[in-house]
């Protein structure tokens, strides 16, 4: 076997891995949350996960994309992992702000700000990874980043049951995991970073250089429609558990969180199929092969179809009964639900993969006004629909949105595709 097609194969592999790792992380979480220490603790769980995912865009800023697809290297490594800390830095200071407001506009314990802010400190420690792996990438190695991915969330789900047995208190349980989160990171950037990185690149090369607040604000403007829409699209995700947070109760919560699990599967699924195809992709449309990039793009799309056909008909026949036994909990009323919120994984997953599309052309900041749309829609139309109809209201609405934004950006690519 050739080396190209080995190195291809564990790209594939470890990137199929990272996915499922990160489709399953809050489904096993919840799990042993609920069997553990009850429903409401899973509740919690579900929206400090919200809330963390609300969080990590700000940390990632859209780069990850832009930087395995900057062919032209316009802007250095260097440049990448300095603007990184300064997002991160971002992310921390606006989460802490939004506790302190949690904590006294709407009332939450002592409890429920400790288990937000462990979940999203260890998504802190990803979004440094991001950039780690956004590089490795680049260089060829996707399996490396994927490799990091996988090893800090195992060490983190094998550590949470005994530390929440031992503790019986979900928000030390999950203060332990970050500790780990960091230690686990730290260990194997040690380990893998010298034997991939370039000789320009190396620790003690970096230490020396200096920080060039010019070129860090040069990509944050570059980036900065990506990041709109990430964070957009986090929050159009999340929506509906802000408004049940606001209007139903915690049980409820977890009840509408154990279903919605799936909603992200397609968008995994279809995520590390392509994920190793955007550096060829990239090179494809910047070398003007748009006939080989219009394929490419055909056939993922016929891939997501694929998927949500097979998704739709094992969430009909095993999706309740399913989730039920692993959440420990009876989810019978709520099968409507699922089978709508499916269905709008399939748009999720369509939207996600346009928007790194035009991204790839350089179209991206056509992406932000249809977000902006949906957002705006969601803000006004989530809350009312939620208090007056519940779980079902928030699924059709959000399955609704998610409809209308891949609508709005296939529209887009197809105008821009006409031009060349």
């Amino acid at each position: 076997m050739r080396n190209t097609e080995k190195q291809l194969k564990q790209d594939y592999a470890w990137n199929t891995a990272a996915g499922l790792i990160n489709a399953a992380e809050a489904v096993v979480m919840s799990m042993i949350v609920t069997r553990m220490t009850g429903l409401a603790d899973a509740g919690m769980l579900t929206m400090a996960f919200a809330i963390g995912n609300l969080m990590l865009p700000i940390g990632k800023f859209g780069v990850r994309n832009y930087q395995v697809t900057d062919v032209e290297n316009k802007f250095s490594f260097f440049t990448y992992l300095t603007t990184r800390l300064v997002t991160v830095l971002a992310m921390v200071i606006v989460l802490c702000g939004y506790l302190g407001y949690a904590a006294v506009g709407l009332k939450y314990g002592c409890d429920k700000i400790g288990i937000i802010f462990a979940i999203c400190m260890i998504y802190a420690v990803e979004a440094w990874e991001d950039v780690i792996w956004g590089y490795y990438q680049k260089k060829g190695r996707l399996y490396a980043g994927a490799k990091m991915f996988c090893l800090r969330w195992i060490g983190i789900l094998l550590l949470f049951p005994v530390a929440l047995y031992i503790s019986r208190d979900l928000k030390d349980a999950l203060l332990w995991c970050l500790l780990v989160s960091v230690v686990i990171f730290l260990i194997l950037l040690r380990v893998s970073y010298p034997k991939l990185c370039s000789e320009e690149d190396r620790f003690s090369r970096l230490l020396c250089k200096k920080i060039d607040l010019l070129q860090i604000g040069q990509l944050l403007k570059a980036v900065l429609p990506l990041f709109g829409i990430s964070f957009l699209a986090l929050f159009e995700n999340n929506m509906p558990k802000y408004a049940i947070d606001a209007y139903l109760t915690d049980e409820i919560q977890a009840c509408y969180g154990f279903v919605a699990m799936p909603v992200f599967v397609i968008g995994l699924l279809n995520n590390f199929i392509y994920q190793p195809t955007l550096v060829p992709m990239a090179i494809e449309w910047e070398q003007g092969r748009i006939d080989k990039f219009r394929k490419r793009i055909t056939r993922q799309g016929v891939i997501i179809g694929v998927l949500a056909v097979v998704c739709l008909a094992g969430g009909y026949l095993l999706g309740v009964p399913v989730l039920s036994l692993l959440y420990h909990t009876d989810l019978s009323g709520y099968k409507g639900e699922l089978m709508i919120l499916l269905l709008a994984s399939a748009f999720l997953a369509l939207s996600g993969y346009q928007s790194v599309v035009l991204t790839i052309m350089r179209c991206q900041k056509a992406l932000l006004l249809p977000h902006v749309i949906v957002a705006l829609m969601a803000m006004v139309s989530l809350p009312v629909v939620v208090s007056r109809y519940g779980t079902m209201g928030a699924a059709i609405c959000y399955m609704a949105l998610m409809a209308l934004l891949s609508l709005l950006y296939g529209g887009i690519l197809i105008k821009k595709l006409k031009g060349h």
